[in-house]
């Protein structure tokens, strides 16, 4: 999915997860991953476990990231949360990514490996976690839900979908419901540009800015346009010349990009997709633009599934949430509960944990509902 960069204030947040441990993962092609498994205090029997699907790129079972001068894992508020709630908790190394030494991602990649990491591996792959996990004989009897994130929302679906192995809950947050495909060239059209603005500018909530709201001396748009827009005028961005800045605005140069991003896919050029766009191979891309869509994979799921969306997600579009809950409903299947949340991103306001150590209102809800279906199996 599209880069997102984030700013961090200093702040090293360590886990407090009652026990873990790192297991290996054989693959159905024998390759080996690592994962970890992280259980609460009473772990002699544990009724569910969590296992993170994660968003695209390489990712370990830690996700150690450092921004500035902020240093953290990811995945530990994860683990405190699941855990002291009395639920197993399971991350991996996607294939041909380690854990590494060098900031910002902590990570090493074989690249040869790492080739094979397509969305119909990885849900290969995710199958051999479940099985394997199930042969622990503290989970042998646990339910599996599986939490995806951005792709891992399609990868989880899949699993899913594909009935292979047993699982009894999705949770999906940063929902992909369209094709890969269209999905980044909604990304590239310019409206994610008013997602991430409009905070700062659309006083009146239409989603253009007109030009008293774009040069308003408020901190918040004074802030935008200095450390956002290079003090751009607003007549500079206003390339359409209709007097609102909109999406067209901005489509000037992101479209362009678009085109070009493809024609690199075609190609194959893998360095400049990996430079210019995003750690992933144009064999990825490939795979994905050749998926079925959530928009009608998910509707033959009958497990029960929960979506947590923020309204302000600039990666994937809340529209598609609107879009799967309407069909649910038309269909009179029930195993559907969609969550959105005003204000919140892609990743559901996360940063503010490392920000101010604070849970969002939106992961707060999905470890609440985790709560729940923990509190169902006893």
């Amino acid at each position: 999915m599209k880069k997102i960069i984030f700013a961090f204030v200093v702040f090293i947040y360590c886990s407090h997860v009652y026990g873990s441990e790192i297991i290996s993962i054989k693959l159905l092609d024998n390759d080996i991953i690592e994962g970890k498994l992280e259980l609460p205090k009473d772990s002699s029997n544990v009724p569910l476990c969590i296992i993170f699907i994660p968003g695209t790129g390489p990712n370990t079972y830690l996700n150690k990231r450092q921004f500035g001068d902020v240093t953290f894992n990811y995945y530990d508020l994860f683990a405190q949360e699941f855990n002291r709630r009395g639920i197993g908790f399971f991350t991996y190394n996607r294939r041909g990514v380690e854990i590494g030494d060098q900031p910002p991602y902590f990570d090493k990649i074989d690249s040869a490996k790492y080739k094979k990491y397509t969305p119909q591996q990885e849900t290969l792959d995710v199958e051999a976690i479940i099985s394997a996990l199930k042969k622990e004989e503290r989970l042998k009897h646990a339910k599996i839900a599986l939490l995806g994130a951005s792709e891992g929302t399609i990868i989880a679906a899949m699993v899913a979908d594909r009935k292979k192995v047993e699982v009894n809950d999705l949770l999906l947050f940063g929902y992909a419901n369209d094709n890969i495909q269209d999905i980044i060239k909604w990304q590239l059209s310019g409206k994610t540009s008013i997602i991430n603005l409009r905070k700062y500018f659309d006083k009146n909530s239409d989603n253009v800015f007109n030009r008293e709201e774009y040069e308003s001396t408020d901190t918040l748009a004074t802030w935008a346009r200095a450390n956002l827009l290079n003090n751009a005028s607003f007549d500079i961005l206003n390339l359409e010349k209709d007097n609102v800045i909109d999406y067209k605005d901005f489509a000037y140069k992101t479209v362009p990009f678009y085109d070009y991003l493809m024609k690199m896919v075609d190609e194959g050029n893998d360095s400049w997709i990996w430079n210019n766009y995003f750690r992933v191979t144009s064999n990825w891309m490939k795979a994905h633009f050749a998926l079925e869509a959530n928009k009608t994979r998910m509707l033959r799921i009958d497990i029960p599934i929960y979506i947590f969306q923020g309204i302000d997600d600039a990666n994937a579009p809340i529209e598609g949430v609107y879009d799967i809950e309407r069909k649910y409903n038309e269909m009179g299947k029930t195993n559907l509960q969609c969550y959105t949340f005003e204000g919140h991103n892609h990743d559901l306001n996360y940063t503010s944990w490392p920000y101010r150590h604070k849970i969002p209102e939106g992961l707060k809800v999905l470890f609440d509902t985790a709560e729940l279906m923990f509190n169902q199996t006893n």
